[in-house]
């Protein structure tokens, strides 16, 4: 065992779980199966699961313990408002050159992922990153949306393309440079830290679509999820508070073309909000109620982007 624990890894894998028993068997078997040249290690966090999680997470450590290195929380962090954990508990703890991330709800399927992905990276230096396609899956991992990620996101990206959040995708595709060492507090006040942690991969280099080579991974969609579990008028607010934080970081930087994009991203937010029904409701009353609460929520939302000063 001591052998083991001193291997430098050269992949670190972040995996983020809660309350994912029902799941997280496969998870860790398909992430075990990685068949690489090279030894890696997977860093994970349980936020204080009540399900029997944190059992099943002991069962594979006492197997593989030079491989799974677990964090477990005694109270949950997301519940009493603690934003950006990966970047909190797991990032500060991975010693790879790169990091690849799986949560404990998510799966691979091709057994020569990372291989692909860092056989890339050791011979492209200009590259931060790697990613590929996926399919979502139910809770009993059957495929119900298949290449969800639309056509014009299927290419390499630029520095500018993810700076600017211009191409995005599912962070269980990534693997990157293990180059992010400090994160500026801003992150810690976002929603979706995916989408701040892709901008500031892209001040490092580019990003390479290997969709055409690994076989799609699996991001599920259970009526436990943080985000697949929101309707979409409730990623709405979630995906401004992003916007509105990421422009703060790069805005107190100095970097005023940067935040001018997140600006823009933020003003096109409000701007398209639909105006329709916004769900069921028992009556006339009470649907008009919740259709002027939007209307005034939007405007509210309007009148922050106008009152932030032009960068």
């Amino acid at each position: 065992m001591g052998d083991l624990e001193v291997i430098q890894p050269l992949v670190s894998i972040s995996c983020m779980t809660y309350n994912h028993a029902s799941f997280i068997r496969t998870c860790l078997d398909n992430l075990l199966a990685q068949n690489t040249s090279f030894p890696f290690e997977i860093m994970i966090h349980d936020d204080a699961s009540t399900d029997g999680t944190r059992e099943i997470i002991e069962e594979y450590v006492s197997k593989y313990p030079g491989i799974i290195f677990p964090l477990y929380q005694k109270e949950n962090q997301y519940s009493k408002g603690v934003r950006g954990l990966s970047s909190r508990y797991n990032y500060p703890r991975c010693r790879g050159k790169y990091i690849a991330i799986c949560e404990g709800d998510d799966y691979w399927t091709d057994p020569l992922q990372l291989q692909k992905q860092v056989d890339f990276l050791e011979a492209h230096d200009d590259y931060v990153l790697t990613f590929h396609d996926f399919n979502i899956v139910d809770h009993d991992g059957k495929v119900i949306h298949e290449n969800p990620l639309e056509s014009h996101q299927k290419r390499d990206a630029s520095q500018k393309d993810l700076i600017c959040g211009d191409l995005l995708t599912m962070t269980l595709t990534l693997c990157f440079r293990n180059v992010l060492k400090e994160f500026p507090p801003e992150k810690d006040k976002v929603t979706n830290g995916d989408t701040f942690l892709l901008s500031l991969l892209g001040h490092y280099g580019k990003g390479k679509w290997l969709g055409d080579v690994i076989g799609k991974a699996a991001y599920r969609s259970h009526t436990g999820g943080v985000w697949s579990n929101l309707a979409n008028h409730e990623k709405i607010p979630r995906q401004f508070n992003t916007y509105y934080w990421i422009y703060r970081y790069y805005d107190r930087i100095g970097q005023k073309d940067f935040a001018l994009e997140w600006k823009m991203k933020m003003l096109y937010i409000v701007m398209t909000m639909e105006g329709g029904k916004i769900g069921a409701a028992k009556n006339d009353d009470q649907q008009e109620n919740k259709l002027q609460r939007k209307a005034g929520w939007k405007k509210r939302l309007l009148r922050m982007v106008l009152r932030i000063s032009a960068p």
